[in-house]
């Protein structure tokens, strides 16, 4: 500040007395902007606003230089021309152009100086922010206990701009390989079960068994729909898968055993028991066997629930098959099976005499037909010889005759006496 400025002339005489007093003051730099603020951001602009500083009428503001930096590399910008109180980073504007800023930029060291013609001011008050942007990625995602028609979902709830809060979530995922999609808007939930009908569109009950995959959850807001979190899969809970190689043991005249391999078992719905069914002679008949490691049972051996009764001698039994079960359900049958139980040999219809001695009879007759699973092995022949009873039998013949009094069998049959009546 330069104050009492007088001037006086001079001459060889002295000095005449001083002129009208002047004050004044040099040009200064304007004083710094001290309440820059941020306005409401986007995704791609933070406008900036502040209260024009005080200025001298003799060297008011040209221009205004923004400097900020984004993501950590400076930028600078003018203003040129400019006495407006307010500026867009990001908008376009300025010399050089200030480029829209990327989603979620970090945007710091903002700061505005008044230009004159004396120069540049000192930096403003430093302001910060940051670009809006999508919600952060979902990093939790995690399946809970499946049923044969839906898979629950859970994670937890990325942390939320409050300038852009989350107003709900999109889940994605693979069913037997088609996909679905379905959003919860209005909801912040950090939960959801899939096939459970909510969503939109809704999210419609699954098969049993069915294979659900690339499931992932993408958080939602204003700005937009976040990256997919991390994928999980699994599958809907279903019976037991079906047994395929049942087969029949060695029968016997009033018993069938049966043997399987045990199917694979989810341990989330283990077997628990087998379901036998059969039709013995037109009458159908089931029988459960508690216990998951059975791989056997024995149709008419008592065992079961019901017990499974002893089977008649040569019973046709057809329909045989094993199903297992679990928490779910009952499995499809297996493979079906048919059989009989033994019985005794067919009995002979055609015993014939042939020519008689003074001393034996011969006989003879047509083998009966045969089961290959017990074979004929012997026959024995019973007669009476003047009222004595007599027996033997053909050990290990298949032979279709015998000579009475001929020595064969067991006992021998000894010879007869002539006129005997047999």
């Amino acid at each position: 500040t330069v104050t009492n400025i007088d001037v006086r002339a001079k001459n060889s005489v002295g000095t005449a007395p001083a002129s009208n007093v002047q004050s004044t003051s040099t040009i200064k730099v304007v004083n710094a902007v001290s309440d820059l603020s941020v306005g409401t951001v986007t995704t791609t602009t933070i406008p900036l606003t502040w209260s024009e500083p005080t200025q001298d009428p003799r060297a008011p503001i040209t221009n205004y230089e923004v400097r900020y930096a984004v993501d950590g590399v400076v930028h600078s910008t003018v203003l040129t021309g400019s006495t407006t109180a307010g500026f867009t980073i990001g908008s376009g504007a300025g010399s050089p152009a200030s480029e829209p800023l990327p989603p979620g930029a970090s945007v710091t060291s903002i700061d505005v100086r008044p230009v004159n013609s004396a120069g540049t001011s000192s930096g403003s008050n430093s302001v910060s922010s940051t670009t809006l942007n999508v919600p952060p990625q979902v990093t939790t995602l995690a399946v809970g206990t499946e049923t044969p028609t839906t898979v629950p979902l859970s994670w937890t709830a990325p942390t939320s701009d409050p300038r852009a809060p989350i107003t709900g979530y999109e889940v994605r995922y693979t069913v037997d390989g088609t996909s679905h999609a379905t959003v919860f808007t209005g909801s912040t939930a950090a939960s959801f079960t899939i096939g459970g009908g909510g969503g939109s569109p809704a999210s419609e009950a699954l098969s049993p068994g069915a294979s659900v995959t690339n499931i992932d959850v993408r958080a939602k807001n204003s700005v937009g729909t976040a990256v997919a979190s991390n994928a999980v899969a699994t599958t809907t809970l279903n019976v037991p898968p079906q047994v395929t190689d049942l087969a029949l043991g060695t029968t016997t005249p009033t018993t069938i055993p049966l043997t399987w391999t045990g199917p694979t078992s989810d341990p989330r719905a283990p077997i628990t028991d087998y379901e036998v069914r059969y039709t013995v002679d037109g009458v159908a008949h089931a029988t459960v066997l508690k216990g998951a490691g059975t791989t056997g049972f024995t149709i008419g051996s008592g065992a079961g629930s019901p017990a499974s009764e002893a089977v008649a001698h040569g019973a046709s039994v057809t329909g045989i098959e094993v199903r297992a079960k679990n928490s779910i359900g009952t499995a499809v049958a297996s493979n079906v099976l048919t059989t009989t139980t033994l019985k005794e040999a067919t009995p002979i219809s055609d015993l014939g005499i042939g020519t008689a001695t003074s001393t034996s009879i011969p006989l003879t007759w047509t083998a009966p037909t045969q089961d290959a699973r017990a074979p004929i092995t012997d026959y024995e022949v019973r007669y009476t010889v003047d009222g004595v009873v007599h027996s033997t039998v053909l050990t290990g013949s298949t032979s279709s005759g015998f000579t009475i009094g001929s020595g064969g069998g067991s006992p021998a049959s000894e010879a007869l006496a002539p006129g005997a009546t047999v």
